[in-house]
């Protein structure tokens, strides 16, 4: 047996050396290889994101253009600007380095394809470093690579963007003796001014989503970011709740079929003498800002609700943070920024947009809850981490639980401070909390419920054979 797994170690080091490469990447937004057990496999990202508006642009690295300038979207009105932190531009090289395991391929010429077979379909206006022993290396600007795939960085017309896939290698006899295969998502936003948008503005903003109705909450305005939301306070954070996701269930971006990967909130914190609106439109690319990923979860889009990093305010002055929405695609790009400056948003659904936290006292509290030092004797015990994550996913998001939440936030002090008096309270307490924090344990983890459930029945079938004879 021994010999055997030796064997089999043996054969899959060999497999592995036989397609030994090594990747290394400059100018990308970002780059991955995806499956380990491909490593000539590599995705690359390059997110145009109005370079323009970078700092620098030193033609060898990426540049930030996420700086704070806006774009105008009608008269006297402006937006934060779609931005990529790591944004490429047209002189700017991809380079990719590869080191292989061959020992026979340094007098060899190199080749780029769009198809995996190569046969002299060279695409034209691509550089290529020769081998050099067992390293050789792809190089090309994005200008160059937007001509080769048909793609434009002003791109007035869709598509702008997409997953490219080229392939390139050392050539022999007219055949890759090696490849990698090189897939490039391109996501383009580009703007100039109001005159010529390019798609700046199309790809800028979210449309507001005036709601229709609002249990549950629906609206028949077509959009893409987050079009409705409301938030919510909490200690030291904020959630976000009552919200329309105008991406559905399915986080693709229709341009591009790019996967959006975060909900992204920008925020400001509103000064005592500014209102609302002009507390939102003081939020730009470079507001401090914080990301939740998004699910494919029918009816759940979002992998959290809670927006952290935020501060309290005082007995004496709150401290209110005000929110405004974008998306980021797989490329690092924020855009669908929600345009909060439509007509007919209402003071009420303004203010909706804003969160002030506070310290929160009670059953849902993070911090001091009375179930953990009244009934458990901790506010670290796992029970409570259990009703915190129900809370999370079953009350905050829904019209309903808000609704709970405020009713306790009422009452919850005066409710905590009575049963820390009174011993046979904190027994009554925890009796009852312990049927409902198993109810919620098997709400969130369904699989458990099927395995205590599969092991009752076969309990009980047992207990009922030995009961009949």
């Amino acid at each position: 047996m021994v010999q055997r797994l030796l064997i089999l170690c043996i054969l899959l080091a060999q497999a592995h050396l036989a397609f030994g490469f090594s990747l290394s990447v400059t100018g990308a937004s970002s780059s991955a290889v995806l499956d380990p057990a491909a490593p000539s496999v590599l995705t690359v990202n390059g997110g145009y994101a109005i370079p323009s508006h970078c700092a620098t642009r030193d033609g060898s690295t990426t540049c930030n253009s996420c700086n704070g300038v806006n774009i105008e979207v009608a008269a006297a009105t402006n937006a934060p600007a779609p931005c990529n932190p790591n944004s490429i531009y047209d002189e700017l090289p991809l380079i990719v380095t590869v080191e292989s395991d061959k020992t026979d391929i340094g007098t060899l010429a190199m080749g780029v394809a769009k198809a995996s077979e190569y046969s002299g379909n060279q695409i034209d206006g691509i550089n290529l470093v020769a081998v050099n022993g067992r390293t050789y290396a792809f190089q090309a600007t994005w200008a160059q690579l937007a001509t080769a795939f048909g793609l434009t960085f002003t791109c007035t017309t869709q598509p702008c963007g997409g997953l490219k896939t080229l392939y390139f290698g050392p050539v022999k006899d007219d055949k890759f003796v090696e490849y990698v295969t090189l897939k490039i998502n391109f996501s383009i936003v580009n703007y100039s001014s109001l005159s010529t948008p390019y798609n700046g503005i199309t790809k800028g903003l979210a449309t507001w989503c005036t709601p229709t109705s609002l249990d549950p909450l629906t609206s028949n305005i077509s959009s893409t970011g987050l079009c409705y939301f409301e938030m919510f306070p909490g200690d030291e954070k904020a959630y976000i709740t009552n919200f329309i996701a105008g991406w559905g269930s399915s986080p693709v971006d229709p341009d591009t079929s790019l996967t959006y990967t975060n909900l992204t909130m920008f925020y400001a914190e509103k000064a005592a003498s500014a209102s609302v609106l002009e507390t939102l439109k003081s939020v730009t690319n470079l507001s401090p800002h914080s990301s939740v990923g998004l699910t494919t979860t029918a009816g759940d889009p979002l992998s959290s609700y809670k927006i952290e990093g935020l501060e309290n305010g005082s007995a004496d002055t709150a401290k209110t943070y005000c929110f405004v929405p974008a998306l980021q695609d797989a490329t690092g790009t924020f855009l669908y920024f929600l345009n909060f400056q439509a007509s007919g948003i209402t003071t009420e659904q303004f203010n909706g947009m804003c969160a002030s936290p506070s310290e929160v006292v009670g059953i849902l509290s993070d911090k001091d809850c009375f179930i953990a030092t009244v009934a458990f004797g901790s506010r670290n015990h796992v029970f409570l981490d259990v009703l915190r994550e129900f809370r999370n996913k079953y009350l905050h998001p829904f019209t309903w639980g808000k609704k709970f939440i405020k009713f306790y936030y009422a009452n919850g002090p005066s409710w905590a401070k009575s049963i820390s008096e009174n011993t046979l309270a904190k027994a009554i307490v925890k009796v009852t909390l312990l049927p409902i924090i198993a109810i919620a344990f098997f709400v969130l983890n369904p699989l458990w419920l099927c395995v205590v459930s599969g092991v009752g029945f076969l309990g009980y079938r047992r207990w009922k054979r030995r009961g009949s004879k």
